[in-house]
């Protein structure tokens, strides 16, 4: 098939540091080129693929200095345009939110938008005005929260060649995310603290979102010592996943109800366990007891901390190994790749649901 694969311009693919989505392109670009499809991508001109690349800006915005806001929504607009106005040269175009592609998909080239995160009322409005755009969740527990279960679901891989295992880690609790409310990284410090445990965080100041810089210096900064609470603005992904295989258990107190977390299963396939709060997609990603522990609220947590060393962290790995993996991943689109080229699309989903249960 001819598939073309479109995501922002404000990161590369693949991303310098850490960037869900645009793993997940970058897996999609390489293994589908592999399996002999031939696949375009439309991205950032830092972006290095194994396929043809369409960039309509040198660089990724965040990296560039000289890039403002809203020469960024300019470049974005124009990356979609680039594609769009080229659209029948494709058999399928593969979005990934949070790119224009719905508002330039009046083609008839079908459009696949895979839903890193986004608003019920977004859904709502392209499912109601863009009738060749086919929505996919990356979790069951987003198509519940979109109100619409039907909506055909594919879980994001990793590539565990890129993760090394580590059977013996060192005495230290991690977590990485963005510096936002929602991750819970504040949390995690006041949970780490009652704990007595050591805690490193690893997480950027988002330019674009204006809360993120407040968030840092009022809630996070106060409480870094260099010690017990350690902090890493930014670290290449290599180093990242590194890191975490070498830390005892990996922190997710979420304050809010996150579709997926790339960071969960990337912790589990270095071997390490995570404690999560049991909302979002936590219960599919997380097999409870086994690969880390579900629990309620911040004194739970605590408690659990020290029941990490109880849990096999080759059994983290395993569990990543058979459910989360970048081939899994990539049959899911293919299927949902041929639907929709075929006009054939169903609401049947793509994945069964994990048993974290």
């Amino acid at each position: 098939m001819k598939i073309a694969q479109i995501t922002s311009v404000y990161i590369s693919v693949p991303p310098k540091t850490h960037g869900g989505t645009e793993r997940i392109v970058y897996h999609l670009c390489q293994e589908l080129n592999r399996r002999g499809h031939d696949v375009e991508l439309f991205a950032s001109g830092d972006s290095k693929v194994d396929c043809v690349l369409h960039a309509v800006l040198p660089i990724a915005s965040q990296d560039d200095p000289h890039s403002t806001f809203y020469l960024e929504k300019e470049y974005e607009a124009r990356n979609t345009y680039n594609l769009y106005r080229q659209a029948e040269r494709f058999d399928v175009i593969h979005a990934h939110w949070t790119t224009l592609a719905p508002y330039f998909s009046v083609s008839t080239t079908p459009t696949l938008i895979t839903y890193a995160y986004i608003e019920k009322e977004l859904h709502e409005y392209y499912k109601k005005h863009f009738p060749h755009c086919f929505p996919v969740c990356v979790s069951h527990a987003q198509a519940k929260a979109l109100g619409d279960p039907s909506i055909p679901v594919v879980y994001n891989g990793v590539d565990l060649d890129e993760i090394a295992f580590n059977g013996k880690p060192e005495d230290f609790l991690m977590i990485v995310g963005r510096m936002t409310p929602g991750k819970g990284i504040a949390e995690a410090i006041r949970i780490a603290k009652k704990a007595s445990a050591k805690l490193l965080i690893v997480g950027h100041v988002t330019t674009h979102l204006p809360w993120s810089e407040e968030y840092f210096y009022k809630e996070v900064k106060p409480q870094i010592d260099g010690d017990m609470i350690r902090y890493i603005e930014r670290l290449a992904y290599h180093d990242i996943v590194k890191m975490m295989g070498k830390a005892k258990g990996f922190l997710f107190p979420l304050q809010w109800d996150e579709p997926f977390g790339m960071v969960v299963i990337e912790a589990m396939a270095a071997g390490t366990p995570v404690l999560a709060y049991g909302r979002g997609s936590m219960p599919e990603l997380i097999k409870h007891r086994e690969t880390g522990f579900l629990v309620e609220g911040e004194e739970e947590m605590v408690e659990m901390i020290d029941r990490l060393q109880t849990l096999d962290r080759a059994s983290c790995r395993t569990w990543v190994a058979e459910h989360f993996s970048v081939a899994q991943m990539v049959d899911c689109y293919e299927q949902l790749y041929r639907r929709a080229a075929s006009g054939r699309w169903s609401g049947e989903v793509a994945q069964k649901q994990g048993h974290a249960e």
